[in-house]
């Protein structure tokens, strides 16, 4: 899956990333979205371009801004009603962030954290063990790729450590919890 980051002329950061559903269902997906298209994301909001640009990749960021610009707004999707609690309180010891209950938050085996701040392969094994575990318990790819940004802050200490480049970790995340199934 192909994605990018870039900031917007006033300062908001956006994920880009193409989408790409197969439906056998008549009116599986939207009318025009067929295709795919181009999602744009940033806090608070969501866009989709379809049709895109096959080059979208390679353009600058200004370029990616006036696509951005171009996209039709997506509606929030409706928020299911909540049958029982969805985060358990936070031990009285002091523990770990509240978890969703459904989904625990999946662990990494405990190794010596690497040295140096750019230990690539510390890092995508990390992400790999975190997204094939994720994976096998049902947690969805998004609220795992928000869990793994804090297990990553953790386990690499450090502002300027690997481990915050987002595209190496979404890459490795993305490889392992969509194409790695005999993991």
């Amino acid at each position: 899956m192909a994605a990018r980051t870039f900031e917007d002329s006033a300062g908001a950061t956006w994920e880009v990333f193409e989408v790409h559903r197969a439906s056998g269902k008549l009116g599986g997906v939207s009318a025009g979205l067929e295709l795919g298209w181009l999602a744009f994301v940033k806090e608070g909001e969501k866009r989709r371009l379809a049709p895109f640009p096959s080059d979208w990749e390679q353009v600058g960021d200004s370029e990616l801004e006036q696509l951005c610009a171009r996209a039709r707004l997506s509606a929030p999707r409706p928020i299911a009603p909540q049958v029982g609690p969805r985060i358990r309180p936070t031990p009285p010891d002091g523990g770990p962030l509240a978890e969703r209950a459904e989904h625990p938050t999946p662990t990494v085996p405990a190794e010596p954290v690497a040295e140096a701040p750019g230990d690539l392969e510390a890092i995508r094994e990390v992400v790999r063990a975190f997204a094939h575990e994720a994976r096998t318990t049902g947690l969805p790819a998004v609220d795992a790729m928000v869990r793994l940004k804090a297990v990553l802050a953790e386990r690499f200490p450090g502002a300027d450590h690997a481990a915050r480049d987002s595209r190496l970790v979404r890459r490795a995340f993305v490889d392992a919890y969509y194409f790695e199934r005999d993991a």
